[in-house]
């Protein structure tokens, strides 16, 4: 009997050495989301499936599935893209780690997965090329992925008197809405602050064209404002700790 076979694009988000040589790689495919593949002999440098199976290599797999295991076998791959100057810039790296680590623990809806990686690519590009911060990538990332698996913010007005437009907001990370200045009086819950920019970012990065998204641009302060607010939500909505994030602001602090 034929071994059935599937074609599948996706980036290695993970990987772990079984063996000496072998290897279990996560990667987060446009047709299946978030899959692990077993690799055979792929540690070692003159396999055939060496490069396309590196971590954060974008490639085409052809896989299946065996009777003996739950896992995806690896048939053959090829690589489409190798986001080379990861390896290059530590900050980088720990971010990237820090967005599998997010991708991994949120549950990706079946037709979310094209968009969330369309959206883990062009962050990786956005990070890579310097066309970004780290601190927004971070955020843009963050916000994009807890709006497309079903976290998605109130952020179209002030929750009690809904006023569009204001200088300051304050965001509640908990029940996922903001309130104006005029009306913070009456509101009682945990909030962060967010400026008018903050807010015009939050709000472009959650109901944007993913095509359009990346046009968008703000100062070195307030990427670090959204982070720091993002985050939060993160932490709030998923679980309290994610220790790639640990790493990255390690990293971070130690740049300084």
């Amino acid at each position: 009997m034929s071994v059935q076979t599937q074609t599948i694009t996706g980036i290695v988000i993970k990987e772990i050495k079984t063996k000496e040589s072998d290897k279990i790689i996560t990667v987060l495919s446009k047709e299946l989301g978030v899959i692990n593949i077993y690799v055979k002999g792929a540690m070692r440098l003159k396999n055939r499936f060496h490069s396309a199976t590196g971590l954060f290599t974008y490639s085409e797999f052809v896989i299946f599935r065996s009777r003996s295991s739950d896992l995806y076998q690896l048939n053959e791959a090829s690589v489409k893209h190798i986001f080379h100057a990861l390896s290059a810039n530590v900050e980088y790296l720990a971010l990237a780690m820090y967005m599998s680590e997010l991708v991994c623990e949120v549950s990706v809806p079946n037709d979310m997965n094209n968009e969330i990686l369309r959206l883990y690519l062009n962050i990786l590009h956005m990070l890579t090329t310097g066309k970004w911060q780290v601190s927004l990538c971070k955020a843009a990332f963050e916000m994009r992925l807890m709006c497309d698996t079903g976290f998605r913010p109130d952020l179209l007005g002030c929750k009690t008197c809904g006023e569009y437009e204001k200088d300051i907001f304050f965001i509640d990370v908990v029940n996922s809405d903001i309130v104006c200045c005029d009306c913070i009086k009456s509101y009682q819950a945990d909030r962060m602050i967010l400026e008018k920019p903050a807010a015009l970012a939050m709000r472009y990065f959650a109901y944007a064209d993913l095509e359009k998204m990346f046009s968008f641009t703000v100062n070195d302060f307030f990427a670090n404002h959204l982070s720091m607010v993002r985050e939060a939500y993160v932490l709030r909505h998923t679980k309290p700790e994610y220790k790639t994030l640990q790493f990255l602001k390690s990293v971070q602090s130690q740049e300084m």
